[in-house]
């Protein structure tokens, strides 16, 4: 083991003591080896595969004709038109192997074997009901055999075998072209890159002679390239850098005022970073913090310092900062997560990274906390994003899926046109969620066209009855209508059924079976106020001003029982506001709910939306 390490060190020593002319000429030569073989081995792979697929695809062709052209052969057991057919079939192609034709028992009928039909061949590649395609090595050579069934393996089954050898000598005969090529590179390679070598080393050896004299400490030397590539770019930095070296020995005292000035730059970033930063002794105590390091711990300069970091820690989370304190002082802390605790009592999530720097009077730690109590409210927003998407997706897909599987075996078209009508229902609902998706994406409907105009309420009740009918009377849900009298809005009328919509349907929705429903619209100080009133589940007073929130899920996990995307309620409250409205709830849990919204009464004037707004 330690000979063969020796040698490759041996070997590697020799690389690297070769000169730059020998070294280029070794790389250009390894890249063109290496490119070659990756493209040798590219077109090899390439060329094999389309060869391979023209090849399968003649021989399915020839094999469906066969199929085709047999059935009344075996129906009427005429071997000879058989046999003729099977020879004809052989001679249609050079790379035709054999053709041979099963009956339904697997037995052969006819072939076109002169010495007899190989019984090896019999039961290889058996068409279960299908077409089969199976590469077979016959006598070292590769064939694709080719089985087609013959009414469904009714009558039996066709073979066409399908020789390779073509595809072999072509591919020979490419690589044994591409290899000359890469032959011919190899050699241009090497001469221009023994040309370049002789280039590049000539000022080389003057930046080395050039650079004894600098070590010497005759800045004054200046190196003599001319050339204009990087090369030149070089003797030029090293003249610059003599003539710099020159400066700074007489400007130490400048460089002395520097640092200070440094200094000041670094206490500048750390007083104006968002960040918290501070600095602990050997035993933990704040000895330094920057303005955000108070903002964040509440307390003041004079209340903190000489105090225990572990002052800022929850008592829950004690024991695990200590573990995380003692890694660090052994020189092994990773930044961690955490929580700390203001002086109001207020809780945040922290990540926390250590820093040890030496000095004079002990080793000090710097601490840097990033405040990620947001960051960790987006993450689990996402996370409920993610498992309502999931389960919202999934289901009418499944339905849709089930019900056209259905309507494919149906032979009763009133039946069929039923069941795929349930999953035209399954996609609409699908699209419903995703345009509300949609919606949501695009900046809560900013960028949604409104079209107002004098709108009759009655008009938008019955759009919005005709989509939640059907889903009431599944429920058993009763649904009770009052209007006061007719009533006209300022609106749009399609925005204005989406929100009666949403809010009808999240009634029956949470509303057991049996339930009831009730819509009622009323006159009120220049608006009409409508009412969504449901004796359904009900909503904690916890979730009461959580409910328009975006995404919001009562029961956001992916098991929940009731279905939603968590962005209708957003929706519609856009919606309503955007028509100088309100929407609000009341809810008491387990007696109902009732959603409540206002429209500016209509002035008779049809208006656009900018004389709206």
């Amino acid at each position: 083991m330690q000979q063969k390490s020796e040698q490759n060190h041996s070997f590697l020593g020799t690389i690297l003591n070769l000169s730059i002319r020998t070294k280029l000429i070794i790389t250009v030569i390894s890249i063109v080896l290496v490119l070659g073989f990756f493209m040798g081995a590219y077109i090899h792979t390439v060329q094999t595969n389309k060869a391979t697929q023209r090849l399968q695809e003649d021989g399915i062709t020839i094999s469906n004709l066969l199929v085709e052209n047999s059935i009344n052969p075996i129906l009427h057991n005429d071997i000879i038109k058989l046999q003729n057919l099977v020879e004809i079939t052989n001679e249609t192609g050079s790379d035709v192997s054999y053709v041979f034709i099963l009956d339904s028992n697997g037995n052969v009928i006819v072939h076109t074997f002169e010495n007899g039909f190989p019984l090896a061949l019999k039961n290889v590649n058996p068409a279960v009901n299908e077409q089969s395609i199976k590469l077979l090595d016959i006598d070292g050579e590769y064939i694709s055999d080719i089985a087609h069934p013959v009414l469904d393996g009714r009558l039996g089954e066709v073979h066409v075998g399908m020789s390779q050898t073509g595809i072999r000598n072509m591919i020979q005969k490419s690589m044994f072209i591409f290899t000359v090529f890469i032959s011919i590179l190899l050699i241009i390679g090497a001469l221009m890159a023994f040309a370049a070598g002789n280039i590049i080393t000539k000022p080389i050896i003057l930046l080395e002679d050039g650079a004894k004299e600098f070590g010497k400490g005759n800045f004054d030397h200046e190196i003599a390239v001319k050339n204009q590539d990087e090369i030149g770019d070089l003797a030029h930095t090293f003249n610059d850098m003599a003539i710099e070296i020159q400066k700074l020995m007489y400007k130490q005292d400048q460089a002395g005022a520097n640092v200070i000035e440094t200094r000041n730059y670094l206490d500048a970033i750390i007083a104006g970073s968002h960040d918290p930063i501070f600095v602990l002794d050997s035993e933990g105590k704040v000895e330094f913090g920057n303005d955000a390091f108070f903002e964040m711990s509440g307390y003041q300069k004079n209340e903190i310092i000489g105090k225990s970091y572990m002052t800022l820690v929850p008592d829950e989370y004690q024991d695990f900062v200590l573990e995380r304190w003692n890694e660090v002082q052994k020189g092994v802390g990773k930044p961690y997560e955490t929580k700390a605790i203001a002086k109001d009592g207020t809780i945040k999530d922290m990540m926390v990274s250590h820093t040890g720097v030496e000095f004079s009077d002990g080793k000090k730690y710097v601490i840097i906390a990033k405040d990620i109590t947001e960051i960790k409210m987006i993450d689990e927003m996402k996370n409920n994003i993610i498992s309502n998407i999931s389960h919202e997706l999934r289901t009418p897909i499944t339905i849709m899926r089930g019900f056209i599987e259905v309507a494919m075996s149906e032979k009763d078209r009133t039946k069929r046109n039923e069941h795929l009508s349930r999953a035209i229902n399954a996609i609409d609902r699908q699209n419903r969620m995703i345009q509300d998706l949609i919606e949501t994406a695009m900046g809560e409907i900013e960028d949604i066209k409104f079209v107002f105009g004098i709108v009759n309420l009655e008009d938008v009740l019955n759009i919005s009855l005709k989509d939640v009918e059907p889903k009431a009377e599944l429920s058993d849900i009763d649904i009770k209508i009052e209007l006061e009298r007719v009533l006209h809005v300022k609106g749009d009328q399609q925005q204005l059924a989406y929100v009666l919509t949403k809010l009808m349907d999240n009634a029956i929705k949470f509303t057991e079976n049996g339930g009831k429903l009730e819509v009622l619209a009323k006159q009120k100080d220049g608006f009409v106020e409508v009412c969504v009133k449901d004796t359904g589940i009900g909503i904690s007073k916890e979730n009461l001003n959580k409910i328009f929130d975006k995404f919001f899920q009562v029961d956001a996990t992916t098991t929940r029982k009731y279905s939603g995307s968590g962005v209708g309620l957003t929706i519609s409250k856009n919606i309503i506001e955007k028509h100088g409205g309100n929407i609000w709830v009341e809810s008491e849990l387990g007696k109902g709910t009732t959603f409540f919204f206002t429209i500016p009464k209509a002035s008779g004037k049809q208006m656009s939306f900018d004389e709206y707004n």
